[in-house]
């Protein structure tokens, strides 16, 4: 680790997580709202709002992790998109910190970083769909 190493701060995380969690239910009951209110889409409604609802909270994670604790980004070793199988993959590879409570964290928070960038497209796939399309 370099000069500005620092240990991860677990209850600024645990409150990030709670937030996003929140963002995330907020934006899951917003899109139950517009989808399953009026007659609903059945299955696929639910599909629908609940990956949007782990998007956001993803996103959420992400920027509040980035702007207000950013410690974690010390253990993310590379990024590697490759493609297998005609899917593109994101593998992150990251380093143990020797505590398994900051190893915990930073699984979670790899989770979070794969599921920002596969999530970001069909987000904005969504949004022109939603707003764009007649």
């Amino acid at each position: 680790m370099g000069e500005d190493a620092r240990d991860p701060n677990t209850t600024r995380l645990w409150q990030i997580a709670c937030g996003a969690g929140l963002v995330g239910l907020g934006t899951g009951y917003a899109f139950w709202d517009v989808i399953e209110a009026g007659g609903g889409m059945g299955w696929v409604g639910w599909l629908i709002i609940v990956m949007l609802g782990i998007i956001a909270y993803s996103i959420s994670f992400y920027f509040g992790h980035r702007f207000l604790e950013d410690s974690l980004d010390q253990y993310i070793v590379s990024d590697t998109f490759s493609k297998k199988h005609d899917w593109i993959d994101l593998e992150t590879e990251t380093r143990e910190s020797g505590d398994a409570k900051v190893d915990a964290w930073v699984a979670h928070y790899k989770f979070i970083r794969i599921m920002f960038a596969m999530g970001l497209l069909p987000l904005i796939a969504c949004i022109y769909l939603f707003f764009f399309a007649v």
